[in-house]
């Protein structure tokens, strides 16, 4: 039997601001907001949350303010059994993400992203920390250069890597060469390509590079594309009030599927279950599947098969 695999995330961390509207203000309109509520955030914290509740080791690099919303982003992270050691505080204040999300589950999302802006980490301490075979989770939030070069260190070293690139700020493409997996949603992956159609922006993906190719399609499913050609895998019926955060919940799940030596297939189906089952709650961290859900979303996957 396989050893399982840890998970390694590096990214950022962050509070959540959600507010509940009607619909979405077009520029220059004021609306009144029908809920408002706080949660924790940040796409690093959040898929390494996910990954731990779907049963992965799983460690954070990522940078805090030192303020009061850095000392609650800490606690929860350690109640979610996500290990922290590596989570730096740094002087100015923590991030912050303000999401707008409408009566149909659909969402607008600023962030002040200071506190991963000024964050690299130590390359030293992430090689010490991790094992040959780990996989290295990045999203979008550090810089390009940042990215890079964790991406060129941990092929290297013989790391595993999954790069969701979210938000798209920089051209990836180049970097592609380091990456196991390519974790993009349909609008991501046109900007990248400046192709429309999914599997012709997916097959130039693969060809700049990336091993794996999945792009994540709504209530479609997941387009998925390797040396074999492109399949969809089908979503998870669900009724949806709120999207946000269902891309790290996807991802966490991934990854922590593959580092447990699932087949692609049943991570795929866990992913898109556990995504589906985020949707129908308001939130970002608050959204997401316990433990034992977890588990159990796992079982069904593996049981489809």
């Amino acid at each position: 039997m396989n050893t399982a695999a840890r998970v390694c995330v590096v990214g950022n961390a962050a509070i959540d601001l959600s507010v509940q509207v009607n619909a979405l203000p077009l520029p220059g309109e004021t609306v009144l907001a029908v809920e408002s509520r706080s949660d924790f955030g940040g796409k690093g914290a959040n898929q390494a949350v996910v990954a731990a509740r779907a049963g992965a080791e799983t460690q954070l690099f990522a940078a805090l303010g030192c303020d009061a919303d850095g000392d609650r982003i800490l606690a929860r992270l350690i109640d979610d059994g996500v290990n922290t050691q590596n989570v730096v505080r740094l002087s100015c204040a923590s991030d912050l993400s303000i999401v707008t999300v409408d009566a149909r589950g659909e969402n607008t999302i600023v962030t002040r992203n200071t506190a991963a802006a000024d964050y690299r980490p130590d390359l030293h301490t992430l090689l010490d920390a991790t094992h040959a075979g780990d996989w290295i989770v990045q999203q979008g939030n550090l810089s390009a250069p940042v990215t890079a070069e964790v991406l060129d260190t941990a092929r290297r070293k013989q790391r595993r890597t999954l790069l969701n690139p979210g938000p798209v700020r920089f051209d990836c493409r180049p970097m592609l060469a380091h990456v196991d997996i390519l974790v993009v949603n349909q609008v991501e992956a046109a900007a990248l390509t400046a192709l429309d159609n999914p599997a012709h922006a997916a097959a130039a993906l693969h060809d700049a590079g990336a091993r794996e190719v999945l792009i994540t399609l709504g209530a479609q499913g997941v387009l998925w594309c390797d040396e074999h050609g492109a399949r969809l895998a089908a979503a998870v019926r669900a009724q949806a009030i709120d999207t946000v955060g269902a891309g790290d919940a996807f991802c966490g799940t991934l990854v922590a599927a593959l580092a447990q030596n699932l087949t692609m297939p049943i991570a795929l189906r866990w992913a898109l279950s556990v995504a589906a089952s985020s949707v129908t709650r308001r939130g970002s961290q608050a959204s997401f599947p316990d433990r034992a859900t977890m588990r159990d979303l796992r079982n069904a996957s593996a049981d489809a098969e």
